[in-house]
């Protein structure tokens, strides 16, 4: 937009817009020229910024797993630490069945001697016969724990002595000592069994099993007896 007034460069006097000269003083009024106005560009080039490439890793195949565990430093360590452990799990497993055999043996040998003295005491060898095998058959026949085959004949002998103490003078005839003692320690004996072993070697000392309980029946029933009598 041009300027409504010029002013004299010479006095001052300010000369309205198409003056060729100042009306104060007469000087020619020299119109400003403005310098014309430049525009520079740089040309900078332009970044073109492309997204980051998601590279993703090959899945490991169990080759490589394998191989890696071989190549490993810790790798015969942790084989040696497998076999001790497969060891201690073997002991353990003949532990136990050792402790079975020992918790069998002492509960045969316990109520069949109990039921054969209290049979003693009344003169009746039959009694201590049948109760020494069936006994002994029952616990041999029962799978448990060892602290269940410890327990379970013992305790229910002892069950049927309390019974028969307090029927006994009910049937002063009978020998409920021996015959309570008999069937609840048998019935105790059998109940809560669980299925035998699946191997070869233990489906055959199940077979035995019944057999070597008559028989430690058997015996420890005739010692009663005789000791009772």
């Amino acid at each position: 937009m041009a300027n409504a007034s010029h002013t004299c460069v010479y006095c001052g006097a300010s000369n309205p817009a198409g003056t060729n000269r100042c009306k104060a003083c007469g000087a020619p009024i020299e119109i400003p020229i403005v310098p014309p106005v430049t525009v520079t560009t740089i040309n900078t080039p332009v970044r073109i910024i492309t997204p980051p490439v998601n590279t993703q890793r090959p899945d490991t195949t169990p080759e490589q797993i394998r191989d890696a565990l071989d190549a490993a430093p810790i790798n015969d360590q942790l084989k040696e630490g497998l076999k001790a452990a497969g060891l201690g799990i073997g002991a353990l497993g003949v532990g136990t069945f050792i402790a079975r055999t020992a918790a069998e043996a002492t509960a045969i040998a316990f109520s069949s001697f109990t039921i054969g003295y209290y049979s003693g005491a009344t003169h009746n060898g039959l009694i201590a016969l049948a109760g020494g095998l069936v006994i002994g058959l029952m616990v041999g026949l029962a799978v448990k724990r060892p602290i269940g085959a410890l327990l379970s004949a013992p305790l229910g002998v002892i069950i049927g002595l309390i019974a028969a103490k307090l029927l006994q003078p009910s049937f002063p005839a009978l020998p409920l000592h021996a015959l309570l003692a008999l069937v609840v320690g048998a019935l105790a004996a059998i109940i809560g069994s669980r299925r035998g072993s699946s191997n070869t070697i233990g489906k055959w000392y199940g077979r035995f099993r019944p057999f070597l309980g008559m028989t430690g029946g058997f015996l420890f029933a005739m010692l009663g007896y005789v000791i009772g009598k």
